[in-house]
């Protein structure tokens, strides 16, 4: 029950500004595996809508940038997981699944500028919320030492596509 709350929260910190995480018994390695795999894969998905769907060159080559970094992460832990021995599973029809699958639908019918906002924002909200889960929730239950350092090498990346969604709403003049 645990792993499904956690699940939940990182999945719903997109749509509440400035999610707090509970502090839940610490994941084990397998769990943590599967809510970081899960976590990338949402992102990917957004991405692509983003590289494709987006109305600006600007936001375009941002999902595109964020698309292959988060697959050459998602890549990295799945190598890491099969190296360690580590099975995992991704819950595929969970709360943060629908919630995600909800979000999609809602960027997909948007067009234009308006696309451009409403995916900016969202990527602003799941980047908080990813920063978050993994300094509050992920690592503090990966023991594998490899693992840690993954998610420790990858939290200046996912810190630097905050920073440039943020500096590229600034400049479009999103909010």
């Amino acid at each position: 029950m645990r792993t499904v709350h956690v699940l939940a929260l990182i999945a719903l910190a997109p749509f509440v500004a400035g999610a707090a995480f509970d502090h839940p018994t610490p994941l084990d390695d397998s769990q943590v595996l599967a809510t970081f795999d899960q976590v990338n894969g949402f992102d990917i998905e957004t991405a692509r809508l983003g590289a494709v769907h987006g109305h600006s060159e600007a936001v375009r080559g941002l999902a595109a940038d964020v698309l292959r970094d988060h697959s050459m992460v998602l890549q990295m832990a799945r190598d890491l997981a099969a190296r360690a021995g580590i099975a995992y599973r991704v819950a595929t029809d969970d709360d943060a699944a629908r919630s995600h699958a909800g979000a999609l639908h809602e960027l997909a019918r948007l067009s234009g500028p308006a696309f451009d906002a409403a995916y900016l924002q969202h990527e602003i909200r799941f980047h908080d919320g990813a920063i978050a889960a993994v300094k509050q929730v992920l690592l503090p239950g990966a023991t594998q030492p490899e693992l840690r350092r993954l998610l420790t090498t990858v939290l200046p990346g996912l810190e630097h596509h905050l920073a440039m969604t943020r500096d590229l709403a600034r400049e479009l003049g999103v909010p």
